[in-house]
């Protein structure tokens, strides 16, 4: 897992991050970003290794943070479940 999050003023919420779950030789699960102004995502977006890519609201970067580690926590969770 790597968090990454440095305030800025020129970025939507006055940060610029990524937040990164990944296994290193299956390659990136989850990512929520704002790198970027996507057409369709906006600028605060989640992308998902099995699924599609969603937009997701920002109150604040702990908020955030929360959010991002309890969906990290899910995806645990199913992942221990499903090498049992």
């Amino acid at each position: 897992m790597e968090l990454f999050a440095i305030r800025d003023d020129e970025y939507p919420g006055d940060w610029f991050y990524r937040f990164q779950y990944y296994h290193p030789e299956e390659g990136e699960f989850l990512r929520y970003d704002n790198a970027h102004d996507d057409d369709d995502l906006g600028w605060h977006h989640r992308h998902v290794r099995f699924g599609e890519d969603s937009e997701i609201p920002f109150q604040n970067i702990s908020a955030h943070v929360a959010r991002f580690l309890q969906e990290v926590g899910h995806l645990t969770d199913i992942e221990d479940t499903n090498h049992d």
